[in-house]
């Protein structure tokens, strides 16, 4: 079982990563899940993305000591589970799940310069003044804590530079300049979890 983190944030919030090394047969073996949401995997086109998905499942079913994983969605397409908040993420070959008893979102993102590129696009004037934009892995704190950022909110339509403020040095952020948030970030095989709760 190739789980790569595993770890409590805090008292009400616990993360793990999964690199993906599996079949689907084998998930699909291993895992019990709900009709509906095992109907709705088997209808993606795209392998790997199946994979991707069960390989989320394996990865909470560790965190929960349980290969009972009844995902449903609330309305606004987030993964909810009995009386706990959940949030996935993944890259190509590494996945990542937090389950928590508040709020949470989580993001994971493999380190690459060509972030260097793309920073201007989701960063405001002042994180990029504040932070040393050569480094692309300052650069992926940010962008993964504004994809977990999201998630925790879960509204469509935010403005990554406008409505998602990052202040790393807190480990906060500050959604729609109303909700503030934790952040807390991990480093692992070439790759960086950010969780926000």
């Amino acid at each position: 079982m190739p789980l790569t983190l595993k770890t409590q944030t805090s008292q009400s919030v616990s993360i793990a990563a999964w690199h993906i090394e599996e079949t689907e047969e084998f998930f699909l073996n291993s895992l019990q899940l709900f009709p509906d949401d095992k109907e709705n995997i088997r209808k993606i086109k795209l392998p790997q993305v199946r994979l991707q998905k069960l390989a989320c499942r394996a990865t909470l079913s560790n965190l929960l000591g349980s290969n009972e994983v009844g995902i449903t969605y609330t309305e606004t397409g987030q993964p909810h589970l009995n009386n706990f908040y959940i949030s996935f993420s993944h890259t190509e070959n590494t996945v990542a799940a937090a389950l928590a008893s508040i709020p949470i979102g989580i993001d994971i993102e493999e380190l690459n310069p060509r972030i260097l590129r793309l920073y201007p696009r989701f960063m405001s004037k002042n994180e990029i003044a504040d932070s040393n934009f050569l480094n692309f892995k300052e650069l992926y704190y940010y962008w993964c804590s504004k994809e977990a950022m999201y998630k925790w909110f879960a509204e469509k339509n935010l403005d990554f530079i406008e409505d998602l403020l990052v202040f790393k040095n807190e480990n906060k952020g500050v959604v729609c300049k109303k909700h503030t948030v934790q952040l807390k970030d991990y480093y692992f095989e070439n790759h960086i979890i950010v969780v926000c709760f």
